[in-house]
């Protein structure tokens, strides 16, 4: 069994990497939300698919197998890659394979501007196991600073420590966030 879901998923990038299409599948199981959102704007943007839609989700499994090969585990969080990637590469794939008349770039830039819920979903619950593993004082400072919006002299004052302790507190505790969440991980 798994630590917990990035492990999981690591795994199974591994093991698709090989060839594995049992290990694709269930990537594209537990990504399926977020593709099936993906297919759903392609035919928003071009009308045209409704005729293809019962092979848009092949395509879209034939795009998420690429985008696994593409992907390193070195520089980010496979959930981040495949939810920044997979519009735009499964649009470009479908216009290919179905050779739209319209031009991609405006499609492009309509696709950049949707905003994908499940990246920010998948954001919130890797910020919430990273702060879960940290210790009290850690979580205060992170809680009090970004999401109750007080300046570092406030928090120091509430704490009963000086500006300068709150500093050093908040420095570690971005550090240790940091170091849990990667090097890479932007914070919206």
């Amino acid at each position: 069994m798994y630590e917990d879901k990035y492990t999981y998923i690591n795994d199974l990038v591994t093991k698709a990497k090989k060839d594995d299409r049992k290990a694709l599948f269930q990537l594209y199981d537990f990504y399926k939300p977020l593709i099936l959102s993906s297919i759903k704007r392609c035919l928003i943007k071009e009308p045209k698919l409704k005729t293809h839609k019962e092979d848009l989700i092949f395509d879209a499994i034939f795009v998420l197998e690429k985008i696994v090969n593409q992907y390193n585990p070195d520089l980010t969080y496979f959930s981040y890659f495949v939810s920044t990637r997979i519009d735009i590469n499964l649009f470009r794939y479908l216009q290919d394979k179905y050779e739209f008349d319209e031009s991609i770039e405006d499609h492009i830039s309509e696709l950049n501007q949707c905003v994908d819920p499940f990246n920010k979903i998948d954001n919130i619950i890797m910020i919430h196991g990273a702060l879960e593993k940290m210790p009290v004082e850690v979580r205060e400072a992170l809680g009090m600073y970004f999401f109750d919006n007080l300046d570092q002299k406030e928090c120091a004052s509430i704490l009963g420590i000086s500006q300068s302790a709150f500093s050093k507190r908040l420095s570690k505790a971005l550090s240790l966030m940091k170091t849990e969440l990667g090097e890479d991980f932007l914070f919206d």
